[in-house]
């Protein structure tokens, strides 16, 4: 159990996976920070001529390839071992475990490597390039028979774990001041991060490319707030990076991922699956006839965290539960009665939908998560979206949502959603999701010329083509995963056929960052309460009387209260969050140039915009088609693809994003 609780920051360290001794580099030596600043790998922060010795291609448009200082290389494999019963081999891990069974209808005199290989590539799902075969552990042949020798086979399948995750650390010395092409300088905001010498920063290095087809090495970190990107200096200046690498995160757990599980768009962190829990339909169904509350016509709350909530200097903060996860995939409620306002919907409803989401939770990169034997902080939501009967051939009854990430004042890096209801007289209301990375970095004059290359082909190809953004479908049953620092999400339109009220409810579990701050959890929040409410209990005070003395004790708020806070916390949230918009005030170029970074951007980071933001809608002729991203479809059935049916005359360069029909 006590590591379990141990910090964040020291699981980290012991877990992490150091680089492989051969694949080492100065950078990471720490002796070498403190190297004469003479010396070839060390230039002064102002000094940048080693990345850039060729001015006439770095600057913006050029669309050449900037190389970053090379990175240790990450290759996981697993071996199966083979047992032969023909026509049945089962595959076992090398604890024994099964792994597959499948059936061959052939001597095995006619069993070839290749046709094993076909075979096991199939019941696992995997590249048939990524599997070899072994002979008492030699390689076999492609087209080599097996024939009789069958007691020494075994498979070695080579993982794909995706872009490796570096743990890195921040340096001391280095300026926050980075670069994305020669005249670009990206300010990065060094609250982001720990202090120097706590390597607890996920970096992933990563090949982008923009809308206008530049290419940088880049370092790509997922915070609450936003995306950051920079490029990774040159060999001779990776001493000055902002990063220092000490290693890859953790390996994530395999836990067995559920049948028809599935990932969604290209390099996107949404994974969804179909799951059937029929005992939560009926325990929310149950609880929100008792509740009843509908703060607005098309929300019932069932179970609302904004009426359980923790005051501090920045404000209210939803007041999570907590999980103990064990290295099965296995998870615990912690906290028994306090364990929730709810505990016995927290046991029965948050726990089974967590452990189903546990190896999709596995799969996420963007940031990675640190979940076997960890204390895990959720935040437990249920909601019923309500749609009035269809009145008359012409007047639908819809629902439109918008953009946005979750939380407010509570950092959730991830995000489960269960669909434990869907009525069918509903149409629509997929889920779509666009990545929060920088889109381009939009140049004039002495810092490029790529911003008349931002037009609306381009920007279709990397939004539709490309498959930055992607869509669910969702039905009852459908269980969603997906990272709520990569991406930002909305309902597309959603309507009622039918001549009566229908719903779509849903549990979510909001995943607080295991490498944040812990929140304070229901455990000790309802601490208090629940020792006055036992003393007062053997009195013989009625409950509605004992609920009276604690909230004249200020201990319990009263139910008016907690629903007029409600009512204020659900204002705010049904604001938009943020916007695609372009952004000033973290970029700068040198001379006389000018620099813009256009991508989305949260709202909490829009104070300081300056009033040129918009200079881009007189140079570039895509604008007014990125401006409308923020736009709500119109069409059933259709998301961002629709802004790009549309010609320039049909859209305005100043469209703010659009409020959720409620």
């Amino acid at each position: 159990m006590a590591e379990y609780l141990q910090s964040y920051a020291e699981a980290l360290q012991e877990r992490l996976e150091p680089f492989p001794e051969d694949e080492m580099w100065d950078s990471t030596d720490p002796e070498n920070d403190g190297e004469d600043s003479n010396s070839e790998g060390y230039r002064s922060e102002s000094s940048f001529e080693d990345d850039f010795h060729f001015p006439s291609y770095e600057f913006l448009g050029s669309v050449r390839f900037r190389k970053g200082y090379s990175i240790p290389s990450l290759n996981y494999s697993r071996m199966i071992a083979l047992s032969f019963n023909l026509p049945q081999v089962v595959g076992h891990s090398l604890v024994g475990e099964e792994i597959f069974t499948l059936f061959l209808d052939q001597p095995c005199t006619s069993i070839s490597t290749d046709t094993l290989i076909s075979a096991i590539s199939a019941v696992l799902g995997a590249d048939p390039l990524s599997l070899t075969l072994l002979s008492e552990g030699v390689p076999l042949e492609p087209d080599q028979m097996l024939g009789d020798a069958l007691n020494a086979i075994a498979v070695r399948q080579r993982l794909d774990t995706g872009p490796p995750v570096l743990v890195c650390e921040r340096r001391s010395h280095n300026s926050p001041e980075t670069l994305l092409g020669r005249p670009c300088h990206v300010d990065v905001n060094l609250n982001y991060f720990p202090g120097p010498g706590i390597a607890t920063i996920q970096a992933i290095p990563e090949t982008r490319e923009f809308v206008t087809r530049d290419r940088f090495d880049s370092w790509m970190i997922y915070t609450k707030l936003e995306v950051l990107q920079y490029q990774r200096p040159s060999e001779k200046r990776c001493r000055r990076d902002l990063l220092k690498p000490r290693g890859f995160f953790p390996r994530a757990p395999a836990w067995s991922l559920p049948d028809g599980c599935q990932r969604w768009g290209h390099g996107a962190d949404v994974w969804s699956a179909t799951f059937a829990l029929p005992n939560i339909k009926r325990l929310m169904d149950a609880h929100a006839e008792c509740t009843a509350d509908r703060p607005i016509p098309r929300y019932q709350m069932i179970i609302d965290p904004n009426q359980f909530v923790r005051h501090t200097e920045e404000g209210p903060v939803w007041v999570p539960c907590e999980f103990d996860v064990d290295s099965c995939g296995r998870a615990q409620l912690v906290g028994g009665t306090r364990s929730h306002q709810h505990p016995d919907l927290a046991r029965q409803v948050a726990l089974p939908i967590l452990e189903a989401s546990l190896p999709l939770l596995a799969k996420l990169r963007r940031p990675q998560l640190l979940l076997d034997r960890r204390r895990l902080q959720a935040v437990f939501k249920a909601q019923r979206i309500i749609l009035p009967p269809k009145v008359g051939e012409d007047h639908e009854s819809e629902y439109i949502g918008m953009w946005h990430v979750d939380g407010h004042r509570e950092d959730v890096v991830a995000v489960a959603l269960y669909y434990y209801h869907v009525d069918s007289a509903l149409e629509g209301g997929d889920m779509e999701f666009c990545g929060r990375e920088p889109l381009d970095v939009l140049a004039i004059a002495d810092a490029g010329h790529n911003a008349s290359s931002f037009d609306k082909a381009s920007l279709k190809k990397a939004l539709v083509d490309n498959k930055i953004r992607c869509r669910v479908p969702i039905c009852e049953g459908t269980l969603l995963v997906f990272s709520n620092h990569q991406l930002v999400h909305r309902v597309l339109r959603m309507i009622n056929k039918s001549g009566s009220e229908a719903s779509r409810d849903f549990v979510a579990l909001f995943i607080l960052n295991p490498a944040s701050t812990p929140l304070v959890p229901s455990r000790c929040a309802l601490a208090k309460q629940q020792m006055l409410t036992r003393t007062l209990r053997p009195s013989g005070l009625p409950p509605e009387n004992i609920q009276a003395i604690l909230a004249l004790a200020g201990i319990l708020p009263t139910e008016e209260y907690a629903k007029e806070l409600r009512n204020v916390l659900l204002s705010e949230q049904l604001k938009p969050t943020g916007e695609f918009v372009g952004r000033q005030q973290n970029v700068h170029a040198t001379g006389n140039g000018c620099v813009t970074m256009v991508g989305w951007l949260h709202h909490m980071l829009q104070e300081s915009q300056p009033p040129s933001w918009d200079y881009p809608r007189d140079f570039s002729p895509g604008w007014k088609h990125f401006r409308a991203l923020n736009r709500a479809p119109g069409k059933l059935g259709r998301g961002i693809s629709e802004v790009f049916s549309k010609g320039s005359s049909d859209l305005s360069s100043s469209e703010a994003p659009s409020l959720a029909h409620t």
